[in-house]
């Protein structure tokens, strides 16, 4: 910051300044730009718009077994090769990811504590792949684990979730212009292990835990609906028309991923059968598409292998899934494709990942070139 401001006095006290109208403009709108630090996702310009043709297949977070965090992030940046940038400096488990404009922000998770034990974080940092620069942003209310999230317009919503000892139902949203964290409608039930997706303004939850068994439910919230103040700060709960039940899926499921592509939902594998006596889980390999308009679900080709806490993207007009906890017990680091206009899938399309991962957050990301020359290859 203290750069830019010593580059835009010098530029203001020459000759051209006083005379260039367009110059004058430009300059106010950069310093404004790094003035109001927390608004910059929702700044857009010509200057701080990325030029690169191509996103690339960005892989944040996971457990390498099960206790070792990935504190790089990885990179799918040319055919057949993986490539890695430093990701933030945090112990952070397995977290959510939300991407806004470009930038994006990694939520709550687990973090290790004073008494050597993984306990529920609060705490939010957003990534800038135009200067590949983190910052840690405000944090959320309570502190959330296994919880899902979701971006409506200038808000970054998180839903539910719980802790070591709580299991929660409460519903909070980022304000992306104050930096700041308020309370809105609760979800209707206590819940962890859903998966969240924004479709036509409305964010979808589906799945997750509730009372040791899996879910099958779908509900929707539409932000058109909140209550008032007093009923999204009230500590019990409130019943709104803010949340609202769809059809349900065909398979309960919890751990899950899903998508939206080309108006629909698309639901991938997770844990389908949790065992109360033993807590033992098993592996889903099933995969579902949501039709908003029908309110309809229909089962698709199912994966070769059921997997929970993989990640998913869009590359190419396909889904790709990556990594995962197998329901064979063994952690992957494959990649399979799904092509939604045929119904397959294939293996083999990409490389494998640099290591095995579970729990991963993948997103598509533009990327400078002067960013993507200082990448390394992965060993």
């Amino acid at each position: 910051m203290n750069l830019v401001l010593s580059v835009s006095l010098q530029v203001k006290t020459s000759e051209f300044y006083r005379y260039s109208r367009q110059l004058r403009h430009e300059v106010e709108q950069a310093l404004n730009y790094f003035h109001n630090v927390s608004e910059q996702p929702l700044m857009e310009m010509k200057s701080n718009h990325i030029r690169s043709a191509k996103p690339q297949t960005a892989v944040f977070r996971g457990m390498i077994g099960h206790s070792m965090v990935n504190s790089k992030i990885l990179l799918l940046h040319k055919p057949r090769v993986w490539w890695e940038l430093e990701g933030p400096l945090v112990p952070l488990r397995p977290d959510c990811l939300a991407i806004v404009n470009n930038f994006v922000f990694l939520l709550g998770g687990e973090e290790l504590g004073p008494d050597g034990e993984f306990h529920a974080s609060s705490k939010v940092f957003r990534y800038d792949p135009r200067q590949n620069s983190w910052l840690r942003m405000a944090d959320m209310s309570v502190p959330r684990s296994e919880f899902a999230v979701g971006v409506i317009g200038r808000y970054v919503y998180a839903v539910a979730g719980r802790t070591r000892d709580e299991t929660f139902y409460s519903t909070e949203r980022y304000d992306i212009i104050e930096n700041k964290w308020e309370f809105v409608d609760p979800y209707p039930v206590n819940k962890y292990g859903h998966e969240g997706t924004v479709l036509n303004n409305k964010l979808f939850i589906t799945g997750g835990i509730t009372s040791s068994s899996t879910s099958k439910q779908v509900c929707v919230f539409d932000p058109s609906k909140e209550g008032t103040v007093e009923q999204r700060t009230r500590r019990t709960q409130v019943l709104t028309n803010c949340w609202e039940n769809k059809c349900k899926m065909n398979y309960a499921r919890c751990f899950h991923k899903m998508i939206s592509y080309n108006g629909k939902l698309y639901v991938f594998g997770g844990v389908c059968v949790i065992l109360r006596a033993s807590f033992e889980s098993q592996g889903c390999p099933s995969t579902e598409v949501y039709d908003p308009d029908m309110d309809q679900w229909t089962i698709l080709a199912s994966m070769p292998i059921g997997r929970s806490g993989h990640g998913v993207a869009v590359l190419d007009n396909q889904i790709i899934v990556l990594g995962g906890l197998c329901y064979n017990g063994h952690y992957s680091d494959s990649i399979l494709t799904f092509d939604p206009e045929e119904n397959k899938w294939k293996e083999d399309e990409f490389p494998r990942m640099p290591c095995k991962l579970d729990g991963l957050q993948v997103c598509s990301l533009h990327f400078p070139e002067y960013i993507l020359e200082h990448v390394k290859r992965c060993t």
